[in-house]
Parts: structure tokens; sequence; C-alpha cells
């Protein structure tokens, strides 16, 4: 199926998120199977060891180098990731990667696990959400009032030894009144994105994480979505000192006065998300809340040049854990940044933790699962409608809320990782203390959850890490 045509998918196509995305001009589409993969219209991603001098006269012939990885960290990448912004504006980055591989043959790079990745020269920068792209994560946030335990629920870490916890999602939301022991341990930072539609182009930052971007009344649908996981991450590890990256609406340049169209953006573009991950690579475990599906079911040359970084000798700190979810589309397709082979890819068992929540993309891709499904967390304040609802239905939200999505199963694993390593006086790495973890000998109950449900490829079994 081309570009920008009905898509059948089993999600509601009026979804008036959906539709924001997919109507905008920035915004192209295909449809794969179930997969929706989504791109910015206007720019290419190339890898430069890729790069023939046929394809070099094609890409200068439809497009200009906006920007590059490497470039940009002054790094020597083993395979380094440009950005080409197209000139022709009724151009299409999904037609003209496909067209532009044809020159140059696809390649297949090792990774540290040893699966190997299939690259292509050229893809589409693909557009990132939390999880999902139409109600996200898995459905709205639900009110509920503070918990029984709500005072020790986020408890501010004693004297012994620290693990460093970087969230890269929507952003963080202080309360009032405040989650204080949270906003404690919480340091807040924008995010960054590459304005390519200037010459040459320039990062900026992205805005901050507010309930009502589009001032439509009605709560976004991923409003506090960092807020919440912050509060999942620092009541799984009193002793993580917790950063959120706030990359929300941040590929779309706001007009001014501004758009609401451009204001709601709910997404953002794979190599802003890459580029945080490489600048906050010196945590000792990254929860990377973006999920999203690749052209043609590629992998992503994005995270697999910054993945290659992160496992070798230019990695700002060994052993590094990146956690991401599998999403939330009910699918066995594989979704990024989590199929990486050395990225840790969390599903989401359902409430009972007996089998896979409806929601969770599940295969054999993914490294483990844990429950996403009915999670409570520190959440805002806000009395009114959610986004997709009518204005008449009002909700009240008093800092505390219930979601599902795999969004909120990945920071209890990157609670479990940072745990053990602030345990361990920050000697064992973190990506062997994930080991540790599904071996059961961190002291989490692991048992093995098969899936049958999901086709072409039922009876995927992943480790179940018993998180609560």
């Amino acid at each position: 199926m081309s570009p920008n045509t009905v898509f059948p998918l089993n999600q509601d196509p009026e979804n008036a998120i959906t539709q924001r995305i997919l109507e905008h001009p920035r915004v192209t589409f295909d449809v794969d199977g179930d997969a929706l993969v989504i791109a910015l219209k206007d720019e290419l991603l190339v890898r430069t060891s890729a790069r023939t001098p046929t394809l070099d006269k094609e890409l200068e012939r439809v497009a200009r180098l906006s920007g590059s990885l490497g470039r940009e960290f002054d790094l020597d990448l083993l395979d380094d990731v440009e950005v080409w912004r197209l000139n022709d504006p009724e151009a299409n980055s999904i037609d003209e990667a496909r067209r532009l591989r044809k020159y140059v043959r696809d390649e297949y790079l090792k990774t540290q696990k040893g699966p190997e990745l299939l690259l292509p020269a050229v893809s589409p920068n693909h557009v990132c959400v939390v999880s999902k792209y139409d109600t996200c994560p898995a459905g709205p946030p639900h009110p509920i009032p503070p918990p029984p335990d709500s005072e020790d629920f986020v408890e501010l870490p004693d004297d012994g030894p620290r693990a460093r916890v970087v969230v890269i999602d929507t952003g963080y939301i202080q309360t009032t009144p405040p989650h204080a022991a949270l906003d404690a341990r919480v340091q807040s930072v924008p995010g960054q994105w590459l304005d390519t539609t200037v010459n040459p182009a320039v990062w900026r930052l992205s805005p901050p994480d507010v309930p009502d971007a589009d001032h439509d009344g009605r709560l976004d649908g991923v409003a506090g979505h960092g807020t919440f996981i912050a509060g999942i991450v620092a009541n799984g590890c009193r002793q993580a000192e917790i950063t959120v990256v706030g990359q929300r609406h941040d590929c779309m340049p706001l007009a001014q006065p501004p758009n609401p169209i451009d204001e709601a953006m709910l997404f953002v573009a794979e190599f802003d998300v890459a580029y945080s991950l490489l600048q906050h690579s010196d945590a000792d475990v990254v929860s990377c809340g973006f999920a999203f599906p690749t052209l043609d079911a590629y992998a992503s040359i994005s995270f697999s040049s910054v993945m290659q970084v992160l496992t070798g000798p230019h990695a700002r700190r060994r052993g590094v854990a990146v956690v991401a979810p599998a999403g939330n589309e009910s699918s066995p397709r594989a979704y990024w940044p989590a199929a990486h082979p050395d990225v840790i890819g969390v599903a989401s068992t359902n409430r009972l933790g007996n089998a896979r929540a409806w929601f969770s993309n599940w295969g054999a891709w993914a490294n483990c699962c844990t429950r996403g499904q009915d999670v409570r967390s520190t959440f805002i304040y806000w009395h009114g409608p959610i986004e997709g609802e009518p204005l008449t239905e009002i909700d009240n939200f008093i800092g505390w809320a219930r979601w599902d999505g795999t969004s909120f199963a990945a920071p209890k694993v990157t609670a479990a990782i940072a745990r053990l390593v602030a345990e361990s006086d920050e000697t064992l790495l973190p990506v062997d203390a994930y080991h540790k973890l599904v071996s059961g000998t961190g002291g989490v109950t692991v048992t093995p959850l098969t899936d049958m449900t999901l086709w072409p490829f039922p009876g995927v079994k992943l480790p179940h890490l018993h998180l609560g």
C-alpha cells in the first residue's frame, strides 16, 4: 500500500490523535500488515558507510545534508547516521528511501549479543511515540485516590551508593501540591530536536510537558507520562538518581503564533531520540519510553549506530543498560528500539501475571516481560475531560493514576537493574545486573510465560520477572 492512503487497521481510523498526526503536512505513513509506519515526510536517514558515488549523486540531486550523530558528538562512529532534508516539498521520504535503496546493497551488522541486523543504506526518519500512536499508551490514565502507602511510595535515598537512571520520555511535570520526595530525586532537562527547516540546521530545545498543550480543555493523551514513569522508577529503586529528558512534540517547528496542531504533537523523530540516548549514555540505566515499527521491517539505523557506540570502546559508561517497551499494538512485529539485540525489550503481562496483556506486543525479539496492566504511580492534578472524551465527561486526578501499557512495564525492569547496581556498591555492570535478574539470582522470582495468541508467530516464551 502506498503512503497516505486509507489504512485498514484494527484501530479506529477516526481517532482524533491518529488523524491529527497523519494529516500534518510534515508527516507521511505506510501500512504493512498490522503496522502503521509513520515518518517525517521531508527527512531521510543515511548510513555514512553505505554511501557510494552513485548513491551520493542521487542523494545530492534530491536532498541536502543537514547533520549527523558523529558530527554532533565528535565520535568516529563505526557506522555513522546522517540526516538529509528533501528539496522538493512534494517529495516523500518513504518513496525516496525505497528508490535510493536500489543503488546500494543492504548490509548485515553484528551486535554484542550475536544476532545480526539487516540495515538499509537509506530510511525515512521514523516518527516515535511513547509506545502507541493513537491513544497513548494502551488507553487513557484513570484517576485513583492516593494509595495507602502514598507517603512511603517514594522515599529519599539513604547515604549508600546510588544508581544513575535516565528516563527519555515526555518530560516531568511538578504538581501542586507537590510529590515532594519525587521532586527532590528528579532532575528535569529538555530534550533537543534537529530543525532541518533552516539551513544550516540547528538544534532546538523541546518544549516542556504540560497538561493541555493545544488548549482544547482536555488532558493531552500523554501528559504526565514521564511523571508517572519517574514514580515507578523511584518506587522500585530507592537509591536511583533520576534524570527525566523531555521529548514530546519536538519534531515540528512551532509557528508564530503557535499552531494548535503543531503545539500538541505527541511524537518525536527517531534521530532526536537516538541523539538523547548518546547524550545521556553515561548513566547506569537508560529507560527509553518510545516504540515504533520501521519501514519494510528493517533495523533502525539510528539506534543500531548508537548501540554500536554504547557497547563499544567509545562507550561513556561501560555496560550501560538500555531498556525500552515492546509497544502496545498487540502485534508480533518488531518495534524499535526494544527490538535491538543489545536493548532490553520489555513486554507486558496482564494484571494477574498469568498471560500476555491484551495490548502488548510480543515476540522473540523482546527480552522479558513483567506486569504493565493496572500499574499505579504518581501523576498530575487535573479536573476535567481527557483527550478523546466528551467535554462533559469529567475526571478528577489528585496526583495519582492507574495506567496500562508496556511503557509502564519497562521502568519496573529499569528500577530492578538500578537496585542491583546500587546494592553492589556500583561494582556490578548494569548489563550484568540484568542477567542476574533473568537468571533468578537477582532477588526477583522469574518464571517462563508463553503466549499462543499472536499469529503468525505463536508460542514465543519470555522470562516473566515478578516485579509487582
